[in-house]
C-alpha cells in the first residue's frame, strides 16, 4: 500500500474506524474535487475489508488486488463502445446489472465483496435507476462505493442511499508539503 497524503490518511482513518465499528453502511459516496486520490483511498479501503482475517489471507488479498484479479473486488468504469474503437462516455445499464448479479453471489473468499464505480457521476439515468435496487436491498458483507468529482450529477435517490466520505481541498501549506 502506498503512502497517503495527509488528507487521504484522514479520510482513510475515519472510514476504517467506521467500518471496524460497524457504523458504515453498504453504500458509500466518495466525493470531492478531482485529483485528491479518492480512488487510491477506495482501493486501500477495499484491501482493509477484503483482508480481514489471518495474515496469510491478508497477504494473498493484497497480491490479488495489486494484480487486479481479486474475485471479490470489481472496478466499474468506462467500457469500449459496441464497435470497440473507443470508450463510452457513460456507465450503462448492462454494467449496473453486472454489479447486481455479482453482489448476489457468495464472496469467493468468504469475507466480503466490494464494487467500486469510478466515475459514478457518469452513470446514465437508466443505469442509476437499476442501481437503486442494489442500494435498497443490501446483502450482508457487500459494499458498493461510488467515486464522484461531481456528486450533484447523480440522482438524489442514489445520493440519499449512500453515506458520504467527502474529500476537501487541503490547506495550502499541507498541499505544498
Amino acid at each position: 500500500m502506498s503512502t497517503f497524503s495527509p488528507w487521504q490518511q484522514r479520510a482513510f482513518d475515519q472510514t476504517v474506524a467506521a467500518l471496524d465499528a460497524d457504523r458504515l453502511g453498504h453504500g458509500l459516496l466518495i466525493c470531492g474535487p478531482a485529483g485528491l486520490g479518492k480512488r487510491e483511498v477506495a482501493l486501500a479501503l477495499a484491501d482493509h475489508v477484503l483482508a480481514r482475517g489471518d495474515a496469510t489471507h491478508a497477504t494473498r488479498t493484497r497480491q490479488l488486488i495489486a494484480a487486479g484479479t481479486h474475485p471479490d473486488l470489481q472496478l466499474i468504469s468506462f467500457i469500449p463502445n459496441k464497435s470497440g474503437d473507443k470508450l463510452r462516455t457513460e456507465i450503462v445499464i448492462e454494467q449496473v446489472r453486472e454489479i447486481s448479479n455479482k453482489l448476489a453471489l457468495t464472496p469467493q473468499y468468504g469475507v466480503a465483496q466490494v464494487v467500486i464505480v469510478d466515475p459514478a457521476d457518469a452513470i446514465n439515468r437508466s443505469a442509476a435507476n437499476a442501481l437503486l435496487k442494489t442500494l435498497e436491498e443490501p446483502q450482508p458483507g457487500r459494499y458498493l462505493w461510488l467515486i464522484s468529482s461531481d456528486p450533484a450529477r447523480l440522482p438524489q435517490t442514489v445520493r440519499s442511499r449512500c453515506q458520504r466520505l467527502e474529500f476537501k481541498l487541503p490547506p495550502r501549506e499541507e498541499a505544498l508539503a
